[in-house]
């Protein structure tokens, strides 16, 4: 995973004590076999975080955060985990070996780095020389000179070649800048020409503060012109994983356990010159899940910042949905119009600022208020419009007890049933899953892992579907008895055969391991896992439920029976739905026909088979 070997990771976490390290961050003390302690995750005053030295895994049962240790510095510290990995095999003195393709990777995304930051500095001292337009404009805009420093604000000479200039002076590569972006290839004479000309330039930092892309803004009227342009993409430049202004804004964030999300590079830096440190903004692109999973490493909470025109309410309602169904705790606060964050605070200061973001509501009333205004609810036809909209944003929360507060919530402001509203969106999630499966969401490739964006497409809610506890008892036995009933498994289910993409994901990675795996596995789960509540659900069945089976050989053949009739029950019903949109003659009908029959017969034989305990 990440590059470092199974084995290594093993290896880290074996030499470790887990209750050790959760001591240095909790009080426990021993309740039989396991160690309890008030949770650090969440306030409570009975304790009910627990560890588990045998299995090498914590969990608490309120809050329904757990996992290994590696999961517990990730969760407590904030890490990524391939820093969490590193942190222990530090403390443990065991080296994590680099291969020489990661070395490679490493050494061309230094390359990459390394002019980037070149180019940074070729900017800044290019902003001493500026037009005088240009001081004029920081001016105005009340950038002082440390702020301006601090941010690395550069300058893009006018001409066409201002930075190839500098390069060739150099001796750099002119190829890298190729790379990057810096640097085009006109289509004429074939010679290198700057991308960037006459423009305010703004440095866009990785958490770790090196410069992977640019942002520049034009000093000019043109219409044709774009008033920002950003560095394109590149391998260490994906905008869609980049928060401009995190580096800056880290540890404020993590102190607070909120970030304020606005729309412009000036409003990042005018708001961190105020010293409201906790900001970000993304960077020519719009927010995506990948935005939220970063942001979710440095806090809970969410306040986004818009601007009152069109583009900033759209923003906010695409923006926040993203993250709301991410699981972040989500307040929007639109500005009087007129205003955008850095006027705002430099007319009336940062105590007034901080006083407007008061006002910020959560994410789901500012949605219903402008379903309210966009839709005439006193008419069905407006009503039913409200509700599919709010449906499709519900649909994809993977939280059951937030998405089941929501749906209370939303059914209040509507003025409908909750039962109504609750199985919309049951029906919702029931046909996305479907389609998903049958139509537009095959299995990954075997060789990619389970957590990569080869996975399915829609990040489908936590919402099961079909015999999903069957597919659930499945990976417990394959983690509790995997090397008794590989075989057996691999013989009798396929990964087409389980419903829920959750389930599949943990069964294709099962599978991959090598016999004698053993305890390890538990681990391997833990690692690739994302998603919080189903990790709840494991841990809690693995502690609690099914720790032990008593005659698994005879619960697996009830499962894989389970799980066979319910995924050719799914199949009968998505045929009869596409029978029903054809017409009469459709030269499709004999074969969807056809398909029909082979589907109840499989069910039929499914149903019929009984289940032994005999070898």
């Amino acid at each position: 995973m990440a590059g470092i070997p199974e084995h290594i990771i093993d290896r880290i976490r074996e030499s470790v004590n887990i209750v050790e390290v959760i001591s240095r961050y909790v009080t426990l003390r021993k309740r039989g076999r396991n160690f309890q302690g008030l949770c650090p995750f969440h306030q409570e005053k009975t304790p009910s975080f627990s560890v588990n030295p045998e299995k090498q895994i914590f969990h608490c049962f309120g809050c329904g955060v757990g996992g290994n240790v590696f999961s517990f510095l990730m969760q407590h510290e904030k890490l990524s985990f391939v820093d969490a990995v590193k942190r222990l095999a530090e403390e443990t003195g065991i080296e994590i070996p680099v291969s020489a393709e990661t070395r490679q990777r490493i050494g061309e995304n230094e390359r990459l780095l390394n002019a980037n930051g070149v180019a940074g500095i070729f900017f800044q001292r290019s902003l001493k020389s500026a037009p005088a337009e240009v001081s004029a404009y920081l001016k105005k805009r009340g950038l002082q000179p440390e702020t301006v420093a601090r941010f690395m604000v550069g300058y893009a000479p006018e001409g066409w070649d201002g930075l190839l200039k500098h390069l060739e002076q150099k001796k750099a590569a002119v190829k890298t800048y190729l790379e990057l972006g810096l640097l085009l290839e006109s289509e004429k004479s074939r010679r290198p020409y700057d991308r960037f000309r006459h423009r305010l330039m703004f440095p866009i930092h990785d958490p770790a503060g090196k410069i992977v892309g640019f942002g520049g803004r034009a000093f000019t009227d043109d219409k044709k012109t774009p008033k920002y342009i950003n560095s394109p993409e590149s391998p260490v430049y994906q905008k869609s994983r980049v928060l401009y202004g995190l580096f800056f804004a880290r540890e404020a964030i993590r102190e607070s356990g909120e970030a304020l999300f606005v729309e412009g590079y000036m409003d990042v830096i005018q708001l961190h010159q105020s010293g409201i440190r906790n900001v970000v903004a993304t960077s020519g692109t719009a927010l995506t899940g990948e935005h939220a999973r970063l942001i979710r490493r440095y806090a809970p909470r969410v306040l986004m910042c818009y601007d009152a025109d069109s583009a900033g309410i759209k923003a906010a309602v695409r923006g926040g949905e993203v993250l709301f169904q991410h699981g972040l705790e989500v307040k929007v606060l639109i500005l009087p119009p007129g205003e955008d964050p850095d006027s705002y605070v430099k007319a009336n200061g940062k105590a007034a600022f901080l006083t407007l973001l008061k006002e910020a509501g959560d994410y789901l009333g500012f949605r219903l208020n402008l379903l309210k205004d966009q839709y005439d609810l006193a008419s069905a036809g407006g009503r039913s419009q409200a509700v599919a909209a709010l449906v499709e944003t519900l649909a994809e929360v993977q939280d059951n007890i937030r998405l089941n507060f929501y749906i209370e919530k939303a059914a209040q402001s509507l003025q409908l049933p909750p039962t109504l509203l609750h199985n919309q969106v049951r029906e919702r999630q029931k046909q996305a899953r479907s389609r998903g499966y049958f139509e537009d969401n095959p299995p990954p490739p075997e060789e990619e892992s389970p957590d990569t964006e080869a996975a399915p497409r829609r990040a489908a809610p936590l919402v099961f579907t079909g015999a999903w506890g069957g597919e659930k008892d499945v990976i417990l036995l394959l983690i509790s008895y995997f090397d008794h009933i590989y075989d057996y498994v691999q013989a009798h289910l396929q990964e087409e055969d389980f419903l829920n993409p959750e389930f599949r994901a943990l069964f294709q990675l099962l599978l991959r391991q090598e016999k004698g795996a053993g305890k390890d596995l538990l681990h391997v789960v833990l690692d690739h896992l994302e998603s919080e509540p189903l990790r709840d659900l494991l841990l809690r069945e693995i502690e609690q439920t099914n720790s032990q089976f008593s005659k698994p050989a005879l619960y697996l053949q009830g499962c894989i029976k389970e799980i066979k009739i319910a995924r050719y029950k799914a199949k009968l019903d998505l045929l009869k739905r596409q029978i029903k949109e054809l017409a009469p003659g459709d030269p499709q009908l004999l074969p969807l026909l056809q398909e029909m029959k082979t589907a109840g017969e499989a069910v039929k034989k499914w149903q019929d088979v009984v289940c032994s305990d005999e070898e």
